[in-house]
């Protein structure tokens, strides 16, 4: 039975209408964390509805934000409605005029440097109209008709797009990682990929660090995804734009302390011991001018160090040569440095530049440890990233604004090997020795070039642009110079009690090969050896470069369409035939736009990664030579002995290789309701082709499944190979698809006086046959490789809120609970000599050596070509409850820009277990255990001091 609806109790409604999808597990593990975060919240804005209408029972209310040019905001313009109300914007750009009267009223903005906007606004059916107000340079006049919400029908604006001002900014966590994954769940809830929204930085199409937080202006998260100035696909992930404050007028600056303490955190899940983790934030920002109305500047400085651990959880031999369960937790220390300076100017009336360069630079000790991987193979890290940006933006006329982006950056990641010594890696188990990465040094500059042209003329805005990217790398990557021993078990000969071959033959697991390796002992031979050699220093430089064209039309008030067109190539690997059509329109049934559709439709390309070519270039088998010995010597594992087999591999592109496609449509409704509730629904449909596959194209010819026999890979390696013996060539094909829907129903009360909250739910299906360029189990089949996306979670909830309490305290939370993603199960072993070890079992019908009953039933590594399909397991649900308190307290009652602010932040309120990596290898007898999973619950408290 369908639940009735009533505005009266509409939120209630909603959030009960969207878990209503849940399976009966999913709503067991979040209802109750939905009823601590959004009901309080949900009942203290209804609260707030009845007592913001009561003083003004007759009347309707304007709030809104003020903008410059470049979307940054700006304090303290005088918004004022002749003879009437007054009010000035607040440091977040915002003001409030309540208690007017009338069908409309005429509105003027000022502030200093601006030219005065004219703004004639209407009473909305829920009494309080949004406005966007943006001015323009000194001497150019701006005239907008707004109605309830004008911004429903622009060209930037889709369905999920959100805009987050200075003081929404300041509602989230102050903790850089922790802030960035609370804009990656708000982006989420637009229904992408979660954690793969694109970040920008004052328009720089580049991927960036976040700026220190203090710096930025506003964020406007989600803006319509089908534009053709972009070029990612929504299901990506979304899109978040960041922008960052000029310099002001008068002097600004505050100081800050934030501290973590070991006594307030939590101790790992996955710890056995207490592992007192801590954290200290602490820097300035200063900004101010440097001419009067001329030329502004602003600086920010934070230090971070953290001290926390890494958890291994593995399953080693001890000293009797028993397998014996290994729990350690390893400190792991970071010292993150951010830094960044601007400065802007008016170099005329209408010509507007800024410059500004931040830096990023981490020490990260003892990483890549954890899970199954020891101590002994971690390494110590140094990231670094320097970014030096231009922008210059030229108003000319009021009718078209032109702007120029360009940006350099220095990035660099350095790798210090804790061992020099080999890798070992027992499937299932634990990984020891050496890091493979050994003394990585990754150096890259990037170049960007933007220009944007907008031009409003009657009824259309045109906007032309291009967007050029340049990557230059030098990669000096010695992986697996050190060597890599690799044990998967398998096929074994039985010992008796004094250690000789009985004749007979079973399964055996990693460990127990391991072990007899250790002892020279009959089956005791590691699975292969791999080695590296020649030339470590990898040179590469790839270009991007898009143009695009686009053309929104306001047929009529109620009626808006858009078309674009966008294009874009690259080398290395060359792709030049990418053309992206883009279609869209946006209708009003009502003249109040209470309900707004959304339509849209388009084609996507998105790059191949450099990475890729990175990759191609290392191993051509000129560069660096790769060998694969398979059924070595473990103690001289190069010397040829009886049985085993030397395997070269190279990397290829084919002579064509395109840009990943995909065909978008997109069907969205919003309806605004009394009280300034806002719900709306989205239904997105995906399918992408081209997607980038790797396949051994000379791989032995192992056909068909085989179920029952323990597999010998050396029988397999001696198969016939379409070309030369002994080689494997790994090549990346346009192979690889996906297809799905995505489901977002959302509300959201973004600007109540005491009270804001936004929610939304996310069901996506989605299938594909590749993930990040990943190979089958089998060259020659794709039987079972058409499985769920490995980025799926069935099902999300998404909420955030903040509430203005008595006695000036603000409370803010922001909620992420989903379904885990899915993983695949695989034998450990490479039973048909392919040289990928992701080979899957097969479903066994009865019990015996090599067979493990497991949750998804009795499977078995006696397989070649294994018939359980690919990202069978799913990993467990994620859920993030983030929770903020803060008071500010005025200094100088004549000055409020000198504040105080006491704040207590918590990431993880609830201590979930959030689980990150699960034992996926069948033979260690441990399918679906924990192995890793982030940080728990963690308490910062902190101070800033503004003025």
């Amino acid at each position: 039975m369908k639940p009735k609806w009533s505005e009266n109790s509409l939120p209630t409604r909603m959030v009960l209408y969207a878990l209503s999808s849940f399976s009966c597990a999913f709503i067991r593990r979040t209802i109750w964390t939905l009823t601590v975060s959004l009901v309080p919240l949900l009942a203290f804005s209804a609260l707030s509805d009845g007592i913001a209408q009561q003083p003004c029972p007759q009347g309707f209310s304007v709030e809104g934000i003020v903008t410059d040019p470049s979307g940054a905001v700006i304090a303290d313009a005088k918004v004022e409605i002749a003879g009437s109300s007054q009010a000035t914007t607040d440091p977040a750009g915002q003001f409030t005029l309540s208690c007017l009267s009338g069908n409309q009223v005429a509105i003027t903005v000022q502030a200093d440097g601006f030219a005065d906007a004219s703004v004639t606004a209407a009473p909305s059916p829920n009494l309080v109209t949004h406005l966007n107000i943006q001015l323009q340079i000194a001497n150019l006049a701006t005239n907008i008709q707004v109605g309830d919400d004008v911004t429903a029908l622009d060209a930037d604006h889709g369905v999920g797009t959100r805009t987050l001002s200075t003081r929404d900014v300041q509602q989230l966590s102050d903790d850089p990682d922790d802030f960035l994954r609370e804009l990656q769940a708000i982006a989420a809830s637009g229904g992408g990929m979660p954690g793969s929204a694109l970040l920008t930085v004052d328009g720089f199409e580049n991927a960036s660090a976040v700026p220190p937080k203090g710096s930025i202006a506003s964020i406007r998260v989600n803006p319509d995804l089908f534009s053709a100035e972009y070029e990612s696909a929504p299901y990506l992930g979304g899109r978040i734009e960041i922008f960052t404050k000029p310099g002001a007028s008068p002097y600004h600056g505050a100081l800050f302390f934030t501290d973590s303490n070991a006594i307030f955190n939590a101790t790992d899940p996955l710890s056995a011991t207490a592992t007192p983790a801590g954290k200290q934030r602490y820097g300035f920002e200063i900004s101010g001018p440097v001419v009067a109305e001329k030329n502004g500047f602003a600086l920010a400085l934070e230090k971070r160090d953290i001290d926390e651990f890494n958890v291994v959880d593995a399953v080693t031999l001890d000293a009797e040569g028993n397998p014996s369960p290994l729990q350690q937790s390893v400190s792991a220390p970071q010292r993150l440095w951010i830094a960044s300076a601007r400065d802007d100017w008016q170099a005329a009336v209408n010509d507007s530049m800024a410059v500004s360069f931040t830096a990023n630079v981490n020490n990260l000790g003892n990483q890549g440890i954890g899970g199954l991987t020891l101590a002994e193979a971690g390494y110590s890290s140094l990231v670094s990233e320097y970014d030096l940006r231009l922008n210059n933006t030229l108003t000319l006329g009021t009718n078209i604004l032109h702007e120029t982006r360009i940006g350099y950056t220095w990035k660099r990641t350095a790798n210090t090997p804790v061992s020099m010594n080999p890798s070992l890696q027992v499937a299932g188990y634990f990984t020891g020795g050496g890091a493979t990465s050994q003394n990585l040094d990754n150096r890259e500059q990037d170049l960007e070039a933007d220009d944007d042209l907008m031009v409003t003329q009657g009824k259309h805005t045109w906007k032309i642009g291009a967007q050029s990217l340049g990557f230059f790398v030098h990669d000096y990557d010695p992986n697996t110079f050190n060597g890599a021993f690799q044990f998967g078990g398998g096929s074994a000969p039985v010992l008796d009690a004094n250690n000789n071959p009985t004749g007979q033959t079973t399964t055996i697991s990693g460990i127990e090969q391991y072990r007899r390796a250790l002892l020279s002992l009959p089956g005791g031979s590691p699975t292969t050896y791999q080695l590296t050699t020649g030339t470590a220093l990898v040179p590469l430089t790839q270009w991007r470069l898009g143009l695009y064209a686009q053309d929104a039309i306001k047929l009529a008030p109620q009626f808006s369409v858009i078309g674009g067109l966008r294009y874009q190539l690259q080398t290395s690997p060359n792709s030049f035939s990418n053309f992206s059509p883009r279609v869209g329109l946006s209708w009003s049934p009502d003249k109040k736009s209470t309900w707004i559709i959304h339509l849209r439709a388009g084609i996507f390309h998105f790059p191949n990664q450099q990475s890729f070519a990175t990759e191609v270039a290392r191993l051509n088998g000129v560069r660096q030579q790769e060998t694969t010995v398979y059924s070595p010597s473990y103690n001289n594992p190069l010397t040829p002995v009886s049985g085993s087999i030397h395997v070269s591999a190279v990397d290829q592109f084919p002579r064509s290789l395109i840009q990943i496609s995909s065909f978008q449509t997109h069907v969205g409704i919003e309806r605004t309701f009394p009280g300034g509730w806002h719900l709306e629904t989205t239904l997105y449909w995906y399918s992408s082709w081209n997607q980038l596959l790797s396949r051994n194209i000379n791989a032995p010819l192992i056909l068909g499944t085989c179920i029952g026999i323990p597999p010998d890979p050396i029988a397999a390696l001696m198969s016939p190979r379409p070309g030369a013996p002994n080689e494997n060539v790994i090549q990346y094909q346009n192979a690889g698809h996906s297809s799905g829907n995505v489901f977002v129903i959302a509300a959201d009360r973004p600007t109540g006086k005491w009270a804001s909250i936004s929610g939304a739910y996310v069901h996506v299906n989605g299938k594909s046959n590749t993930s990040d360029a990943s190979g089958p189990q089998s060259s020659y089949s794709n039987i079972g490789e058409n499985s769920r996306d490995n980025w799926v979670g069935n099902n999300a909830v998404y909420a955030n809120g903040s509430l203005h309490l008595p006695r000036k305290l603000d409370f803010s939370s922001i909620l992420d609970v989903r379904n885990g993603t899915p993983y695949n199960i695989t034998t450990g072993t490479d039973a048909n000599g392919d040289g990928n070890f992701n080979d899957r079992p097969s479903y066994a019908s009865a019990p015996g050596s090599g067979a493990y009953s497991t949750p998804f039933g009795l499977l078995t590594t006696n397989t070649v070509n294994g018939n359980v399909p690919r990202n069978l397991g799913t990993m467990p649900t994620v859920m993030h409850l983030d929770a903020s308190l803060s008071r500010a307290f005025t200094l100088n009652p004549k000055d409020k820009t000198r504040t105080l602010i006491f704040s207590a932040r918590s990431a993880n309120l609830l201590n979930h277990t959030n689980i990150t990596a699960v034992n996926t290898v069948l033979s260690s007898s441990a399918i679906g255990q924990s192995l890793a999973a982030e940080t728990a619950r963690r308490i910062e408290l902190g101070v800033r001091f503004a003025f």
